[in-house]
């Protein structure tokens, strides 16, 4: 039943259009807390592939200081997944996945459109889809800057189109506690893909405003140029860009609130339509 429930609510986000767009940021991270445990019961059912570097090594590990805190509430647990690189692609998954499991794979960093490339292939050739996986996700890190926020965008819209029964989760890219250049290149292209999520109807994980706020919803920022910019709450990490202990169980509790957007409608944003994140859980 749990696994009609979820398909049915990913063919609905197949189906939502611009209007319904979800953006997951900080707002949404308290409400965790206090999700129904039927909720919590369908997370344990969703199975999620996961590539990316080192940051993303921060946030499984989050996943499992969660998981080990109370198993019976964050249900999620990860299983490595082997990179192959002559393929450029995360190894074929198993015969039979198993719910409740983040597939992850460590691809390191080959370069911001390598990664891409590497994600498109994981999807396409290795088949990491439904119904192997039900959602798929890719990171990108702090060091790819110079990304092309419509290379991004273009590269999950086409999966999306090509296989509507998988869920694509967009994410933001990490910040730094920088106040330079370069952090203002990582908030312009997190600004273009929270626009195009916004204008598309895509699920947002909007990791970097997660970082960007300390526990009490206190925004860091600073100044650049006149205009004013997003950074890494410097008490999330320990050298300026990675995430400590602190830091990825934040971001692991903003990761089991999208993973709520995807539980069968009992989890709803008032702002979805509007691009906000007002959160409310809704008895069914």
């Amino acid at each position: 039943m749990l696994r009609k429930t979820l398909a049915a609510t990913i063919v609905g986000l197949a189906l939502c259009g611009a209007a319904a767009a979800q953006i997951v940021d900080h707002t949404a991270i308290d409400a965790v807390s206090s999700l129904p445990q039927a909720v919590m019961d369908e997370i344990g059912q969703q199975r999620w592939l996961f590539t990316h570097a080192s940051v993303g090594g921060n946030m499984v590990a989050g996943l499992g200081d969660l998981h080990a805190s109370d198993p019976g509430r964050y249900q999620l647990v990860t299983s490595s997944v082997g990179f192959d690189s002559g393929q450029q692609q995360a190894a074929d998954p198993p015969a039979s996945t198993t719910p409740g499991t983040v597939y992850e794979c460590q691809r390191g960093n080959p370069g911001w459109s390598a990664k891409l490339t590497i994600f498109d292939n994981s999807v396409r050739t290795a088949g990491w889809r439904q119904p192997s996986v039900d959602v798929a996700m890719d990171k990108l890190c702090y060091i790819d800057e110079d990304a092309d926020p419509s290379v991004y965008t273009a590269t999950l819209s086409a999966l999306e189109g090509d296989f509507p029964a998988t869920v694509f989760v967009y994410i933001t890219m990490p910040l730094t506690t920088g106040e330079d250049s370069t952090n203002v290149q990582r908030n312009d292209y997190n600004d273009a893909v929270r626009g195009f999520c916004t204008a598309n109807g895509s699920l947002l994980f909007d990791l970097a405003d997660m970082e960007a706020h300390d526990p009490s919803g206190v925004e860091q920022t600073f100044q650049y140029g006149g205009l004013t910019y997003q950074k890494l709450y410097a008490g999330y990490t320990d050298d300026g860009g990675h995430l400590n202990v602190a830091g990825r169980q934040r971001i692991a509790l903003g990761w089991y609130a999208v993973a709520a957007t995807l539980t069968g409608g009992r989890l709803f944003s008032d702002g979805f339509e509007n691009g906000t994140s007002a959160w409310s859980t809704v008895v069914p």
